[in-house]
């Protein structure tokens, strides 16, 4: 496909998907059930967090959580020791990850919000390094460090939720969370981190945007690491070089749609 014909494949799918419509199949349908920033951060930390499996199995347990939150959750995690967060959520399991898991990760947002005043401060104390593999890298470690504060017992699940890119991982949750967190507000994603530039967003690759990727020929790598997501976002650059994730939500649901379609 011809760099044009490209160009105005991915400008047709933005215009036809980037829509607030396609939120029922995407955990970001839950944050945007709050409108105070506090409550959206703490949303969008947690949907990230849990966001592999299926959608429909993603949105049901972040909501169920939220219940028992009473529908406030920057409130819960500022108000709540560990110990009541796991007394709260317990029982609860999401996949590979338990109660404890989601406790912790929770209170480790309240640590953060009140050391370094938000999650974007501590991002930023992070970032001053030479690449994006190592300003996520170094974000990983410190939220791990701040779980190994809180509590003396700290499994293996719960660091699933906050992979590095130096093991190789696509990072696709963490990165999902900065594209809601630093892309403008546009009905999708919320524009909060005014600090941070959308130009060095990596592609959250799953295997809705792997499939789709390499058939438009972003990538011949056969697995969805680092460097797909890497290859990804470059070739994205091309056409948006500001903002190159601005195509995520729009090819995600495509592939989703198209995924669907065949698997009925």
């Amino acid at each position: 496909m011809s760099s044009n014909n490209l160009k105005n494949y991915l400008e047709t799918t933005f215009t036809k998907y980037h829509k607030p419509a396609f939120l029922r199949l995407d955990p970001l349908l839950c944050v945007h059930s709050f409108s105070n920033n506090n409550d959206v951060e703490a949303c969008a930390f947690l949907a990230s967090s849990i966001a592999y499996g299926r959608a429909e199995m993603i949105v049901r347990n972040v909501n169920l959580l939220l219940e028992k939150m009473d529908q406030e959750p920057s409130s819960f995690v500022m108000n709540t020791d560990l110990k009541e967060k796991r007394k709260i959520f317990k029982g609860f399991k999401h996949r590979f990850n338990t109660s404890d898991d989601i406790a912790l990760l929770l209170d480790c947002l309240r640590y953060v919000r009140m050391e370094y005043g938000s999650l974007e401060t501590l991002f930023r104390a992070v970032q001053q390094r030479e690449t994006v593999r190592e300003n996520l890298d170094h974000y990983t470690i410190a939220i791990k460090k701040i779980a190994r504060i809180l509590s003396k017992t700290v499994h293996p699940s719960f660091d699933y939720l906050f992979p590095s890119p130096s093991s190789g991982s696509a990072c696709k949750r963490l990165n999902m969370f900065l594209r809601w967190m630093v892309r403008e507000r546009d009905g999708i994603d919320f524009g909060l981190w005014k600090n941070v530039t959308p130009s060095l967003l990596i592609m959250p690759v799953d295997t809705h945007i792997a499939r789709i990727a390499t058939s438009l020929g972003f990538t011949k790598r056969r697995t969805a690491d680092w460097r797909m997501a890497e290859e990804i976002t470059g070739a994205l650059r091309k056409f948006d070089f500001n903002d190159p994730v601005r195509f995520d939500f729009s090819l995600c649901r495509a592939g989703m749609v198209t995924f669907r379609k065949e698997a009925a």
